[in-house]
């Protein structure tokens, strides 16, 4: 099986993957929130077109039944103590909210092990209700017990550290994560229009897989998940039906050298 590699065809049959051979599955599939990616909007008008067009827009049978072909595939690629971590948010219909926890009942044989909140501080704004700062992240394991979780690799400092009670001023980051969105003048940014930060990944990488693991990512997009998988001494393979996106998610890759223990060496 080929690893480091962004595969250019729809990851519903991953028929180059073998089973159990993927310890982590990090993505951010569509939303299908009826949004065409690429243009600047003001006040649901076009008024720039701009990159790579990307509409997110299937019929709502056709977006369910795609995912399950996905996950399906994810699940049989999992290792036995593997896991996969979804970023998803919720829709919006013009009346009420649709919270995407239907992602569940793609997974029964799985474990969720938490809901992680993404809170950032910028987004589209409204004067209808509170404008929205926060995404979704969902952790299944395939074992209930057996997988990999190295919080040690994530802890942060305590704001409220005490040595008479606490054995280390680094804790756990808990399952609400303030993490900024990407925005135009980030480092990181590419001419991707939905692109997740690599601080994201990154803690989820670190948290649960070990130097030497495949990550996968069937929605490879502009390839974040490659990149820091890269950067942290994993492998990575992705999926990508994009001509554009597959050449800037490469590019992107490529350019992050070896991981940073080596290059302490």
């Amino acid at each position: 099986m080929e690893k480091d590699i962004i595969y250019m065809h729809s990851s519903e049959k991953m028929h180059e993957l073998e089973d159990k051979s993927i310890n982590l599955v990090v993505t951010s599939p569509p939303y299908n929130i009826n949004n065409v990616y690429g243009n600047r909007t003001r006040e649901g008008r076009k008024i720039e077109s701009k990159g790579v067009k990307y509409a997110d827009n299937l019929p709502e049978e056709e977006y369910r039944r795609m995912l399950g072909a996905v996950f399906s595939e994810c699940r049989r690629a999992l290792t036995d103590d593997g896991s996969i971590w979804i970023n998803i948010k919720s829709r919006y219909d013009g009346k009420r909210i649709l919270p995407p926890f239907w992602i569940c009942d793609y997974f029964p044989d799985m474990f969720l092990k938490n809901i992680i909140i993404w809170n950032f501080d910028w987004g589209g704004s409204t004067n209808t209700r509170f404008a929205p700062r926060y995404e979704f992240v969902f952790w299944f394991t395939k074992d209930a017990t057996n997988y990999k979780f190295n919080l040690d690799a994530v802890k942060i400092p305590a704001l409220n550290y005490r040595p008479d009670r606490y054995k280390s001023q680094m804790k756990n980051p808990s399952d609400v994560w303030k993490i900024p969105m990407i925005s135009g003048n980030f480092l990181e940014r590419t001419g991707h229009p939905a692109q997740y930060p690599e601080k994201l990944v990154e803690r989820i990488v670190l948290a649960a897989s070990d130097k030497g693991d495949t990550v996968l990512d069937p929605f490879m997009g502009s390839g974040t998940t490659g990149a820091v998988a890269k950067r942290l001494g994993r492998r990575y393979i992705g999926y990508e039906i994009v001509p554009e996106y597959v050449e800037m998610a490469n590019a992107r890759i490529s350019g992050q050298g070896a991981p940073e223990d080596d290059k302490k060496r």
